[in-house]
C-alpha cells in the first residue's frame, strides 16, 4: 500500500475484524512507535464520529509502548498481560534475549510489522523467525514488495492497493517533474537549488516546504552552503550525525515556517509527518524503488489548502538501478511511470511467487526463492507416463544420526528440490570425531514433453542413477558421450578453453588435459580419430549474445551461470532439446571449432580493424581516460584506436588518437627463452598514459591486456594468440548491394564536417536517411571516438516501447573519382563495421552507447560549435538512454561506400564484405546492409 493510503488504519481494521487476542506491532523508529501507538489507542477513523463501521459502545484497546528492554520473562508477563496491543521498535525487540523474545511471541496471537521493507535487518529477521516457529500470524505492511537492498520480501502477498488506484481515488495530488541537464556535478547542484528557490517563489499558498536530498553528511554540508548563498528561505540541515539539540532547533524552524528548505541525508525518516513537504530536490538520486515509492507518497498526499508536488533532478548522467532509471528521464510523467513501475515490480514478484508457491512444505530458514544453483546437470531419457517424486527417499537410505533430508516439491512445474545435511569426513584422517555436516543441494526437473529428467547436484561428484531410477523408473538412460556433446551445437564461433582426452594405447589409457587459449590445437582430425573426448568446455555466441558451455563424457553439462530455480529449469530444457536431436552430429560440431594458436610472427593477412581490450569494454566509457601529454586528457568517448597500414607484411602499428593528439604503438613478437611472446612499444617519440582506476603506461597496459586485431580473412589476433576460421566465408552477394544516387557528390570527400558540406558522402547519406522518415534520432557522430559516422535510432512504440533499434552507418570516401574494384576502399569501413559489436558487449555498454552520443554532443555544444543532432534532441535521446535499461536494444549495421561498384565489384571486395557479414551474424545476429555506387 502506498505511503499515505492508510496502512495503520488497515492494521486497526484487521485487528478488530479478526478479533485478535493480543497484537505486537514492530516499527523501525522511535517516532513511528509513538505515532502508531496513539493511532491504536484512538482506533483512528474507526472511532470517528462520522464512522458507521463500529458501534458507539465498542471499547478502545489497551495499548502499551515498549520503550525499555525487558531483561526477564516476568517483566514481559507483567506488561503483556495488561495490554491488547504492544508497540515497540525492531532495535529494542531484537536486543532482547532469546528467552524474552520467545515469551513475547508466546503471549501474542499476531505480529504486525510496519514498513516491512526494513525487515532484512538481522534484528527483524531473528524476532520474526521465533514468531514463525510458534506458528503465530504474521502480517507485514509496506509500500513495496522489495527490501531496501532490492531483494524480495518473504511471505505471501495477500493484498495490494495499487498506486494508480490511490491516485484515481484522490489520495495523491499529481506530480510535476522539473529537470536540469548538466554533466558537471557542481553546476547541477547550483541549477537544482535555483529551481527550488524559483518553485518556492511561485507557490501561491506560501506553505510549501522543499526537501533537498543528498547521499552523505559531507554532501549535506556542501549543498546547504549552496542554498545559503542564495540568502533566501533560511535553509536548515537534518541528519543523524547532528546533535539532538541542533536537530530539534532545525525541526522547530521548519514547524514554525521560519525555514522552508531542509537539506537531509537520504530521506526524512518514517514518522516525519509534514504534509507541507511539496518540493523534492534530488541532488543525489534515490537508489531504491522501495524508498522512492514511499517518498512519492509522502510528497503527494492531498490537502485542500496545498498545491501540487514537484520533483527536481539532474537527468544528464543517471546511474541507478534499472527500475528507477525511467523515473529520471527528461520531463517524465511520474503520474504514469510510478504506478506502472509499482505495478510492474509487484506483478513480477507475484509471478515469481506463483512459481515458488507451487512448492509444498517450504523451509522457513532456506527460502526456495533465494536458492541459486549453478548451471550444471546430467540428463536422463525417461519412458514413464508420470514421474514419482515421492519415491526420492529410495535414493537416500540409512541416514546416520544428525543427518537430515528436506524435500520440497513443485508438482505443477515438475521440479523437486532436495536439501540434505550429510556427515562428511576429511581426507587427512579417518576419525569420526572430525566429521562434520555438509549441506548439499539436489534439484530434479522432469520435462514431460521431451521425456527427459535433469538432475543437478551441488557437489558435481555424485552418482545420480539411483535417484533418477527412484523418480522415473528403472529404465532411465543417462545421456553420455557421444550424444552429450550435442550440447555444443548452436554455439557459434566456439573456442575451447578446456580439452581433456582419453588416448588408447593397447589396453592402457592415457588421460591428458589442457587449459588455455591454445587447447583447440589438440583437436586435429588425426587426434579425433584416435582419442575419446573426456571434457570439452569453451565460449562462443548463442541466440545473439555471449555463451559458455562445458560437457563431460559421463554426461555432465554446465555453463558459467548462477540461476534462480525457474531459470535453471528453463536452461535445462533448452540444452535438453539439443541432446535428443538426432540430426545433430557431435563430430561435425567439433570440426567447426575455432582453434587458437600461439604465433611468433604476424599473420600473412591484411589487418582491417582493432577493438579496445575487453577489460575496457567491461566498464562505461567515462571510467577510462587517455593522457597524450600532461595537459591533454580525453575520455575514451573521444578516443579511437585503428590500424595504420593495410598490408599483409611489415609491422602491425596501431593509431590511438583524439581530435587533436595521436600516439602510435607497434606490436612486436619476441622470444622469452624458448617461448613465443609479444609486447607493445611506441612507434616514435609520442607516449601516452591510460587512467582506469590507476595510471598505466599505454604500451604496458596493452601488453597486459592486448586489443583484438581483425584481419581480412576473418581471423583475429590477441597479443600472439591467432584464431583462424575453420571454413572460409562466402562472398557477399552482389544482388544484396544497394545503389544510392551520388549525383552532385564528390565521392572522394567523406565527412560533411561541422559546416555540413552538401557535396560530401556523409551529407548525402544523411539526406537519404531523413527521406526514409523512420528514425526519431539522426546523429552525426563523425570524428575520433565515433560509434559510427551516422547513428539512427528508432523505437517500436511511442507509448509502450519494448525494442530500441540503433542503425550504425559507417561511411568511407572513394579512393578514386569513379566506383571501382579498389580493395583499400573496403578495409577500413569493414573494420569499423565489425567493431560495432562492442556496443552489445554487455547490458551496461548498450546504455553507454546513448550516453556516448549525449556526451559527444555536449562537448561540441559547450565549445560553441554546432549540435550533432540532425533529427531529434538531447532531451529525447536522454529519454531513450534511460529506456534502454528496460527495453531490448538491437543493432543494424550499414556500410556506405560509393567507391564500390555494384556492377564491377571484384571478388576480393565481396570476400571482405562476406567475412564482415558472417562475423556480425554469427556473434550478435546483426544484419548488414551495403550502399554502393
Amino acid at each position: 500500500m502506498p505511503t499515505g493510503t492508510g496502512k495503520t488504519e488497515t492494521m486497526l481494521a484487521t485487528m478488530v475484524s479478526a478479533m485478535c487476542t493480543r497484537v505486537m506491532v514492530i516499527v523501525p523508529t522511535d517516532a513511528l512507535r509513538t505515532q502508531v501507538g496513539l493511532k491504536f489507542f484512538s482506533l483512528g477513523i474507526l472511532k470517528d464520529p462520522c464512522s458507521v463501521l463500529l458501534a458507539a459502545n465498542v471499547l478502545r484497546p489497551v495499548v502499551g509502548t515498549l520503550e525499555k528492554r525487558p531483561t526477564a520473562v516476568e517483566e514481559v508477563n507483567e506488561l503483556f498481560s495488561q495490554c491488547n496491543v504492544i508497540v515497540t521498535t525492531s532495535a529494542l525487540a531484537g536486543k532482547c534475549s532469546q528467552e524474552v523474545q520467545t515469551r513475547m511471541a508466546e503471549l501474542c496471537s499476531h505480529l504486525f510489522i510496519d514498513e516491512a521493507h526494513h525487515a532484512a535487518a538481522p534484528t527483524w529477521h531473528a524476532f520474526k523467525s521465533i514468531s514463525k516457529a510458534l506458528k503465530r500470524h504474521i502480517l507485514q505492511f509496506t509500500a513495496t514488495p522489495f527490501r531496501e537492498d532490492g531483494a524480495p520480501l518473504d511471505g505471501e502477498i495477500v493484498y495490494v492497493y495499487p498506486l494508480r488506484q490511490a491516485q484515481r481515488e484522490g489520495y495523491f495530488r499529481p506530480i510535476r517533474f522539473s529537470s536540469v541537464y548538466s554533466f558537471n556535478d557542481a553546476r547541477a547542484d547550483r541549477d537544482i537549488a535555483a529551481k527550488v528557490i524559483e518553485e518556492l517563489h511561485a507557490d501561491a499558498t506560501g506553505l510549501h516546504v522543499a526537501m533537498a536530498r543528498v547521499s552523505t553528511q559531507v554532501r549535506a554540508a556542501q549543498v546547504l552552503a549552496i542554498y545559503q548563498a542564495f540568502g533566501q528561505f533560511n535553509p536548515v540541515m537534518l541528519h543523524s550525525g547532528m546533535t539532538k539539540s541542533d536537530a530539534q532547533a532545525a525541526r522547530s524552524q521548519l514547524d514554525q515556517r521560519q525555514s522552508r528548505i531542509v537539506v537531509c541525508v537520504d530521506m526524512l525518516g518514517e514518522g516525519f509527518d509534514m504534509p507541507e513537504l511539496k518540493i523534492a530536490a534530488f541532488h543525489d538520486l534515490r537508489k531504491s524503488l522501495a524508498v522512492t515509492l514511499q517518498l512519492a507518497g509522502r510528497f503527494t498526499r492531498s490537502r485542500h489548502d496545498l498545491g501540487d508536488p514537484v520533483f527536481i533532478a539532474n537527468i544528464a548522467d543517471v546511474n541507478l538501478r534499472e527500475e528507477l532509471r525511467t523515473l529520471y528521464t527528461q520531463d517524465p510523467d511520474w503520474n504514469l511511470l510510478l504506478p506502472n513501475m509499482s505495478e510492474t515490480a509487484i506483478g513480477q514478484e507475484l509471478e515469481a511467487q506463483r512459481f515458488m508457491s507451487g512448492f509444498d512444505k517450504q523451509l522457513d530458514d532456506i527460502p526456495v526463492s533465494e536458492i541459486r544453483p549453478a548451471a550444471s546437470m546430467v540428463a536422463y531419457r525417461t519412458h514413464c507416463v508420470r514421474w514419482n517424486p515421492a519415491e526420492y527417499s529410495k535414493a537416500f537410505p540409512g541416514l546416520a544420526e544428525g543427518e537430515e533430508i528436506h524435500p520440497v516439491l513443485n508438482e505443477r512445474e515438475g521440479t523437486l528440490i532436495i536439501i540434505a545435511a550429510k556427515k562428511q569426513g576429511v581426507a587427512w584422517i579417518a576419525v569420526p570425531a572430525v566429521e562434520g555436516l555438509v549441506w548439499e543441494l539436489c534439484i530434479a526437473v522432469w520435462d514431460k514433453e521431451q521425456s527427459l529428467l535433469f538432475v543437478h547436484g551441488s557437489t558435481n561428484t555424485g552418482n545420480y542413477a539411483s535417484f533418477a531410477r527412484a523418480l522415473c523408473g528403472d529404465d532411465v538412460e543417462l545421456i553420455r558421450a557421444p550424444a552429450v556433446f550435442r550440447a555444443l551445437a548452436g554455439i557459434n564461433r566456439l573456442m575451447l578453453m578446456n580439452v581433456s582426452l582419453d588416448e588408447q594405447f593397447g589396453r592402457q589409457v592415457r588421460y591428458t588435459a589442457r587449459m588455455g587459449p591454445d587447447v583447440g590445437a589438440r583437436l586435429t582430425d588425426t587426434t579425433l580419430g584416435t582419442t575419446t573426448k573426456a571434457v570439452l568446455a569453451g565460449f562462443g555466441f548463442e541466440r545473439g549474445g555471449p555463451a559458455s558451455i562445458g560437457v563431460g563424457k559421463k554426461g555432465r553439462v554446465w555453463a558459467t551461470l548462477r540461476l534462480k530455480v525457474n531459470e535453471f529449469a528453463a536452461w535445462c530444457k533448452h540444452v535438453g532439446a539439443k541432446l535428443i536431436d538426432d540430426a545433430i552430429d557431435p563430430e561435425e560440431i567439433l570440426r567447426g571449432t575455432l582453434i587458437p594458436r600461439l604465433v611468433d610472427a604476424r599473420p600473412a593477412s591484411v589487418p582491417v580493424g582493432v577493438d579496445w581490450p575487453v577489460e575496457l569494454l567491461d566498464l562505461v566509457e567515462s571510467a577510462t581516460k587517455i593522457s597524450f601529454v600532461h595537459t591533454v586528457q580525453e575520455h575514451l568517448t573521444n578516443v579511437s584506436i585503428e590500424v595504420r597500414d593495410f598490408d599483409s607484411t611489415g609491422p602491425i602499428v596501431l593509431r590511438v588518437f583524439s581530435e587533436s593528439r595521436e600516439v602510435q604503438v607497434r606490436l612486436n613478437f619476441v622470444m622469452r627463452g624458448n617461448a613465443a611472446d609479444f609486447e607493445f612499444v611506441y612507434e616514435g617519440a609520442a607516449t601516452a598514459t591510460i587512467h582506469r582506476g590507476d595510471d598505466y603506461d599505454l604500451c604496458a597496459y596493452l601488453t597486459d591486456h592486448p586489443p583484438t586485431i581483425w584481419f581480412a580473412d576473418g581471423s583475429k589476433l590477441e597479443g600472439n594468440t591467432h584464431v583462424e576460421l575453420r571454413a572460409a566465408a562466402q562472398l557477399y552477394s552482389r544482388d544484396r548491394l544497394e545503389v544510392l544516387d551520388w549525383t552532385g557528390i564528390d565521392i572522394t570527400r567523406e565527412s560533411q564536417r561541422e559546416e555540413r558540406r552538401p557535396d560530401s558522402v556523409q551529407y548525402r547519406t544523411i539526406a537519404h536517411i531523413k527521406a526514409e522518415n523512420r528514425h526519431e534520432i539522426v546523429f552525426d557522430d563523425d570524428g575520433a571516438g565515433e560509434a559510427a559516422d551516422i547513428v539512427g535510432i528508432s523505437l517500436d512504440s511511442q507509448t509502450q516501447p519494448r525494442l530500441i533499434t540503433v542503425d550504425l552507418y559507417h561511411c568511407k570516401y572513394s579512393g578514386g573519382d569513379k566506383p571501382g574494384a579498389r580493395i583499400d576502399d573496403m578495409y577500413v569501413v569493414c573494420g569499423q563495421a565489425q567493431r560495432s559489436v562492442m556496443w552489445l558487449h554487455n547490458k551496461e555498454r548498450r546504455t553507454d552507447l546513448f550516453a556516448h552520443l549525449l556526451k559527444r554532443d555536449a562537448d561540441r555544444v559547450e565549445g560553441s560549435r554546432p549540435t550533432r543532432f540532425e533529427i531529434g534532441s538531447k532531451d529525447r535521446l536522454a529519454q531513450i538512454r534511460d529506456l534502454s535499461r528496460i527495453c531490448a536494444v538491437t543493432l543494424r549495421v550499414y556500410i556506405v561506400q560509393p567507391g564500390l561498384s555494384k556492377s564491377g565489384a571484384a571478388d576480393h571486395q565481396l570476400a571482405v564484405l562476406g567475412v564482415t557479414d558472417r562475423f556480425l551474424s554469427e556473434t550478435y545476429q546483426i544484419p548488414l546492409k551495403v550502399y554502393c555506387g
